[in-house]
């Protein structure tokens, strides 16, 4: 079982979920206005930034991550090429989960 953990904007909630409705995924836990700064710039919600993020956490079997993860890869890279930095505000890591209870 994996855990992938997806950062990224919050202008690009609708566009993330739709990604998991598309592979059948109906369980996740968002975070709204999460605040940080990274390879894309500061998210801090403040005045001076650009704006704040969500973070997804989705538990799940290790092939349906896989794919999961190779959908967010895909727009992932179609948001970068569309963008004058060719970087996209979308960040994407795997954690090992095992659920205890």
């Amino acid at each position: 079982m994996k855990m992938v953990m997806t950062v990224f904007r919050d202008t690009l909630t609708e566009d993330v979920l739709a990604v998991l409705q598309e592979q059948e995924i109906k369980a996740y836990t968002l975070f709204r206005e999460v605040s940080g700064v990274g390879a894309t710039g500061a998210a801090t919600g403040s005045f001076a930034s650009i704006g704040s993020n969500s973070m997804m956490l989705v538990a799940l079997p290790d092939e349906q991550a896989d794919q999961l993860i190779g959908k967010l890869k895909i727009f992932r890279d179609a948001l970068a090429s569309s963008h004058r930095t060719g970087k996209a505000p979308i960040h994407v890591f795997v954690l090992p989960c095992t659920q205890v209870v």
